[in-house]
């Protein structure tokens, strides 16, 4: 029982973990965008004659493909987390059957 509670909770914890960094990168895309948007509108940041048309910065297209890529990667985090717990529960069973043949 003990086994299980700790697979649970290093589970908890790889999934936010896993969690907070997709966030924390979406964030990043999307703070990266609209500061770069606001520098434009604000004429801090003025374009070069080759990005004139949007070339060589980030479009929102861009912006929508690295979130789709975060919680993608989001997802294979959490299919190896399930596959690492299961694996672990796996590897416990065992000496379960051991201990029971034991005490018999």
């Amino acid at each position: 029982m003990l086994k299980l509670l700790e697979t649970l909770k290093d589970s908890a914890e790889s999934t936010f973990d896993s969690a907070a960094l997709r966030v924390e990168n979406v964030h990043r895309l999307i703070g990266g965008y609209v500061g770069d948007r606001a520098r434009r509108v604000r004429g801090q940041a003025k374009p070069e004659a080759s990005q004139t048309t949007d070339h060589g910065r980030a479009s929102i297209y861009d912006v929508i493909r690295g979130v789709n890529r975060e919680i993608g990667e989001f997802g294979t985090d959490l299919f190896e987390i399930i596959d690492d717990a299961r694996a672990r529960r796996e590897a416990d069973k065992p000496s379960a059957s051991k201990r029971s043949d034991r005490e018999s």
